[in-house]
């Protein structure tokens, strides 16, 4: 009877963590960051490319958000590749883990069809830009 209790218990366990890995999520494209798009691919998409200043800080994530909507976090090394519709969006920057001392950003893009944007987010003085 023990043996039978054994076989249930690494069912459970095999089942266990089945579950637990089947919510993780990896977006990204290996060692070029992660990858996330705002519209569906098309020759009428813009692309946003939004890398890390290399003096940044190893223990800080950089937090991206495109019209209200978290589309990245990035940690050291990594950079943010999205395709964007050809119309005006907001590009948000947050800092985490953030103490009340680092202020984040917000930049207006009105994109074309068909152009790529890119930026580097950096630091000056306590405030975070992106440039």
């Amino acid at each position: 009877m023990k043996r039978y209790n054994y076989h249930i218990c690494g069912l459970l366990i095999i089942a266990l963590v089945c579950f637990i890995f089947s919510g993780c999520q990896t977006s990204g494209t290996g060692a070029s960051g992660a990858t996330a798009s705002m519209a569906a691919p098309s020759k009428n998409a813009g692309r946003l490319t939004i890398q890390r200043a290399a003096n940044f800080g190893d223990n800080l994530v950089l937090n991206v958000s495109i019209d209200g909507a978290s589309v990245a976090s990035l940690v050291m090394g990594r950079s943010y590749h999205g395709t964007l519709s050809p119309r005006q969006h907001v590009i948000s920057l947050t800092v985490t883990p953030n103490l009340g001392e680092f202020r984040g950003t917000t930049k207006r893009l009105t994109v074309q069809a068909g152009q790529t944007y890119s930026f580097t987010a950096m630091w000056k003085g306590q405030r975070l830009v992106l440039r």
